[in-house]
């Protein structure tokens, strides 16, 4: 028998023991075995390259005892089935195997019908594609992610890119320049495959399970295009080297540890798995910069977060120094204010979520700094994310809101449907609807296409509404906050959420200064904290009633007790039940990503194509999957 087949037989029967000790199925998987293909819409797609690590099965059970799960055989060396192996693999070593192999792809991956042992031979020798007859099975239940690849596939006719999150193929998308759902041009296809095998090539000596799909779209994030090839070989390597830690986490399920109080970092080690914290406790004073999107002058965000800054300074005296850098709202002043920061500073925070791509692209560049960006189930370990629990704050002005409505309907006004905004709407309107069953919120979208939302709720007749968390300084209205409009249009504030972001900032500080950040394992780390940290709170007006006010507080402190929470027990959306009552308290993971509305909310979830730029752009680095899913 040959020697190549004694290799391949070696490879095939060590996998076939490692998955018997992890008690998986050792062979490969028919897909007969998977579903009823009989019953299931079939689609010719025709001949074609394909990904050979895409190829996982066979179709029917005849031959999967023949291989091991990674293709490789584990037949005895002498029988029949030995020798032809053997044979294929000297045709193609001589000659090469012209001839297709017949396949069915399902859910993204294939499952050989006729070519079983071609399969193994081109796995055995590393061929990275595979001509094939393809066949496509499409699944009986809609699955978001692949239905995006099918549109995606449909223009392109790449089987290549698998990634693991919706908006991805999007995004891919935008990195070459080509709308979404429009056919790319044939250069453009040629291009992402060279750009990717080149990719893949050297990112396989490096980790050889993940996901390069996931590795190289976050590369080509960081690095553009020109790092794939510009540098030549030694820098892409070194390039992905750097990037490391951040492709890890690309390929986990649980890419995110979310940390919802201060007390969870008391773990002394150093931060982002780095031992640099000691030597930060050490110095005279550590330099932290904030760097702003607009000013406080016209951004009432940034006006909050510059107090914070100020007040920042002021309590650690000498022992912190701050700096501030404003106006950079294009990409080149938030490089260039990123790296003079980086060059300067110990610690970096970064204020807006659409800052976080190029904080991350400094964080690669200037890796002894940390990096702090206000965003919300952001995925990467280089820079920690941070943000408050608003929905807190939201339940509580619902609460307020209700006990003061006449007609049992409200008004609450919302910006774009990002990370952790759904659940402020939803606690509002749970709020409103624990005091007054009969109670209606009206939901509008500030920045839609759609006709202005203060027409809408003037028709309708609503008095008492719930707006931007903050006064705006570059308006001299008062419509923040929960507000009420008087007969004479008069504007009444009643009560507003409060962002502590001085306290924010002062405990992620002081838990540097004293090494007591954790590392999190590797993972992505996500700040949410809220009333029980003292990071946010609500102010109430002199004029509500002292009942309101007793009220309020009473369940603010069953927040902050955790004797209450919105998300406990029964929920309903406005067409299904969410769970039942005696569910406990939805876990912080799915409150942050949640895409539905209260059955007690007038309102809808608008498509992509009805969003502002600005919204839009939010939408595509946080936004909720339903309104991804929904981009054309």
């Amino acid at each position: 028998m040959s020697d190549e087949y004694v290799k391949a037989k070696k490879a095939g029967d060590a996998e076939f023991r490692r998955a018997i000790l992890k008690e998986e199925y050792p062979y490969i998987p028919s897909l007969d075995s998977l579903t009823d293909t009989a019953k299931l819409k079939q689609v010719r797609v025709g001949l074609m390259q394909i990904p050979a690590e895409m190829i996982v099965g066979t179709k029917t059970d005849s031959r999967q005892n023949a291989f091991a799960r990674n293709f490789m055989p584990i037949m005895d060396t002498d029988t029949e089935f030995a020798y032809k192996w053997a044979n294929v693999y000297r045709v193609q070593e001589s000659a090469g195997i012209s001839d297709p192999i017949l396949v069915y792809e399902y859910k993204h991956r294939f499952y050989v019908q006729e070519g079983n042992k071609r399969v193994s031979v081109f796995r055995c020798l590393k061929v990275p594609t595979v001509t094939a007859e393809v066949i496509r099975i499409l699944p009986e239940e809609e699955d978001p992610l692949y239905k995006e690849f099918l549109t995606f596939f449909q223009n392109t006719h790449v089987y290549e890119m698998d990634f693991s999150n919706i908006g991805d193929y999007r995004k891919l998308c935008r990195y070459f320049n080509v709308k979404w759902n429009t056919p790319w041009p044939e250069k453009s296809v040629l291009r992402l495959r060279a750009l990717y095998y080149e990719f893949a090539a050297e990112y396989r000596k490096t980790d050889e399970d993940s996901s390069v799909s996931d590795a190289f779209l976050l590369y080509l994030n960081v690095f553009g295009q020109e790092g794939v090839r510009g540098g030549g070989r030694a820098a892409l390597r070194a390039n992905i080297l750097r990037l490391q830690k951040e492709f890890q986490l690309a390929g986990e399920k649980e890419k995110i540890r979310l940390v919802e109080t201060p007390e969870e970092e008391e773990e002394k080690k150093g931060l982002l798995g780095l031992d640099l914290l000691p030597k930060l406790s050490s110095l005279k004073s550590l330099r932290v910069s904030f760097i702003y999107e607009s000013s406080p002058d016209v951004s009432a965000d940034v006006y909050e977060h510059e107090i914070g800054r100020i007040l920042l300074a002021s309590r650690f005296d000498s022992r912190v120094k701050t700096e501030k850098y404003e106006n950079c709202d294009t990409k080149e002043k938030l490089q260039n204010a990123l790296t003079k920061a980086a060059r300067e500073s110990d610690v970096i925070f970064t204020t807006s979520p659409l800052q976080l791509d190029e904080t991350l692209r400094c964080a690669v560049s200037y890796p002894d700094v940390k990096y702090f960006n206000c965003s919300l189930n952001q995925k990467v370990t280089a820079v920690r994310s941070y943000d408050v629990r608003m929905y807190e704050a939201k339940f509580l002005l619902g609460a307020v809101a209700a006990s003061l409505s006449k007609d049992h309907q409200l008004a609450y006004l919302a910006d774009y449907p990002v990370f952790g905004i759904m659940a402020d709407i939803n606690a509002f309107a749970i709020g409103a609807g624990m005091i007054d069953p009969q109670c209606r919120v009206f939901l509008a979208w500030s920045e839609t296409l759609d006709e202005d939302w203060k027409e809408q709720m003037k028709r309708l007749g609503i008095r008492v509404f719930c707006g931007a968390d903050t006064w705006d300084p570059r308006v001299s209205s008062t419509e923040f906050g929960l507000f009420e409009l008087a007969d004479d249009g008069s504007v009444i504030n009643i009560a507003a959420p409060v962002i502590n972001w001085a306290v924010y900032y002062e405990k992620i500080i002081s838990r540097i200064l004293s090494s007591n950040l954790n590392t999190a394992g590797g993972k992505a780390v996500n700040y949410w904290w809220g009333m029980d940290a003292g990071v946010i709170d609500i102010t109430l007006s002199g004029r509500l009633p002292y009942q309101t006010r007793k009220l309020a507080e009473l369940l603010k402190q069953s927040l902050i007790k955790g004797t209450l929470d919105p998300f406990a027990g029964e929920l309903h959306a406005q067409n299904a039940v969410i769970q039942d009552a005696y569910a406990p308290k939805m876990s912080s993971d799915k409150i942050i990503v949640m895409d539905w509305l209260n059955d007690n909310i007038i309102g809808t979830l608008p498509p992509y194509a009805n969003w502002s730029g600005q919204a839009r752009k939010m939408i595509e680095v946080s936004g909720v999957s339903a309104v991804k899913a929904t981009e054309e």
